[in-house]
């Protein structure tokens, strides 16, 4: 097991019952939500002093995405709320556009490929919706299907190098594979996968692979299917179980993406004050790694880690928590 200290830290003064949803990192800095409706930019090198903080980006924000247009280093980033309004921001000169829903549906996740910004949103008025925008005009969705999930929908994600292919997950425990290309939603449906348990978090781990990590711990993989349709069998489910039963810990907090191709799941513990790093990596087949993990010592006390993601050009992962603090962690 590898040990990281604190080497910096954010924290939201005051502190009480403030929390830090989630942290992206951009070109421009790291990017984070938190309940007191703000959006940061704080300097990973430098976390103490946001480089930029928007108040009141959504009423009861839930989630943000960074928009990098067609690749270049950019400033946009979208938030999204329980107001129903999908927000778009520029650090360089505030907010720039907004859209709300149909019926100002909460919007509890979002995700970007280029241009194109996704949404799912809680289950209003018995329709819980996946739409899509493109960010230089939000004057209508570019698609939107109502029909395919029938509870909240909790995740939305692109696929990494097709993005008119995008993964939806909701409580429901269905992951849903949409070719947005086509607008009929009965067409657009590529693939479902039943998870059997409420959908937390869900994503490629690369063209073929995908978690699914549910409200109560249940991690699996499935694969995503090149042809489907009448007698084409749907591979099987590959399921580790409940994560804090094989890992150890009390809750998965997410599996993030590494550019070696490997995945990496966070486990928190609030009894032991404890955040560990294990690998997830595939040979023949995907396989965790707890005789490596790392231990992030002492984490965000007893608070739950929110998010965490790697800075990997300084050598640091930071995590988020409900504490109302960024931590920024290395070895000395």
């Amino acid at each position: 097991m590898y040990t990281l200290d604190t080497t910096d830290c954010f924290r939201i003064t005051p502190t009480s019952d403030t929390y830090i949803y989630d942290i992206i990192p951009t070109e421009k800095g790291i990017v984070t939500i938190s309940s007191d409706n703000s959006l940061r930019l704080l300097d990973p090198l430098a976390l103490n002093t946001p480089l930029n903080t928007i108040k009141n980006v959504n009423a009861e924000i839930t989630c943000a995405t960074v928009i990098r247009g067609d690749g270049e280093s950019s400033s946009l980033v979208g938030t999204a709320g329980r107001d129903g309004k999908l927000t778009l921001i520029d650090f360089r000169c505030q907010k720039i556009g907004e859209i709300s829903t149909q019926g100002n549906a909460a919007i509890l996740a979002l995700a970007s490929f280029g241009n194109a910004i996704a949404a799912g949103t809680e289950l209003t008025n018995h329709q819980a919706s996946v739409i899509m925008w493109d960010a230089r005009n939000l004057s209508a969705p570019v698609v939107e299907y109502v029909e395919s999930h029938s509870d909240d929908v909790t995740e939305v994600q692109f696929h990494p190098s097709r993005p008119q292919i995008l993964l939806s997950g909701s409580t429901d425990g269905l992951l849903n594979i949409y070719d947005t290309t086509v607008s009929d939603e009965e067409d657009a449906l590529h693939q479902t996968i039943n998870h059997g348990h409420s959908i937390h978090r869900c994503n490629f781990l690369n063209d073929a692979d995908i978690f699914a990590l549910s409200h109560d711990e249940q991690f699996s993989l499935y694969e995503l299917m090149t042809d489907v349709g009448e007698g084409i069998e749907e591979p099987a489910a590959v399921s580790f179980g409940d994560m804090r039963e094989l890992l150890g810990g009390e809750y998965a907090a997410n599996v993030v993406r590494r550019t070696d191709g490997s995945a990496v799941l966070g486990i928190g513990s609030h009894s032991r004050e404890s955040f560990d790093l294990i690998q997830l990596r595939k040979h023949s087949s995907w396989n965790f790694v707890p005789e490596e993990r790392v231990n992030l010592t002492g984490a965000h006390g007893s608070e739950i880690v929110r998010s965490f993601c790697f800075m990997d050009s300084h050598k640091t992962v930071l995590t988020a928590g409900e504490d109302g603090q960024v931590k920024a962690w290395g070895s000395e």
